[in-house]
């Protein structure tokens, strides 16, 4: 994920049955290119959408897309966000560029936050 400014939005991901399939019809539509992830050969990243982006394997059948703002303190921001009455769905969690959590807001709906490795 690229560092932007701090507590903006600088990423998303796309959840996907059928990669290939997305993969295809993003670069159709939109002249999208793909890179591999990595990591994880079930997550490509978007290299020319504006903002970084990736098409990853669906987890779970109402999976939604995910935008993630960008902390400097991932844990102070998780904290903050439970005491405002967030759900965390998914603790901390490291990358190789960098650690993000997903939250839950109040109204729930799902959002990422993400720190980028120093």
């Amino acid at each position: 994920m690229s560092t932007n400014s701090l507590n903006t939005i600088n990423y998303f991901e796309l959840p996907s049955d059928n990669i290939e399939e997305l993969k295809e019809f993003y670069s159709l539509i939109f002249n999208w290119e793909f890179e591999e992830g990595k990591d994880n050969s079930d997550y490509w990243y978007i290299e020319n959408a504006g903002i970084k982006g990736a098409l990853l394997k669906r987890r779970a059948p109402d999976q939604k897309p995910t935008v993630y703002v960008e902390v400097d303190s991932l844990d102070e921001c998780v904290s903050k966000a439970k005491n405002a009455g967030a759900e965390i769905v998914l603790d901390k969690q490291q990358v190789s560029e960098g650690y993000f959590a997903i939250l839950k807001d109040p109204q729930q709906n799902i959002i990422g936050i993400w720190e980028p490795k120093s």
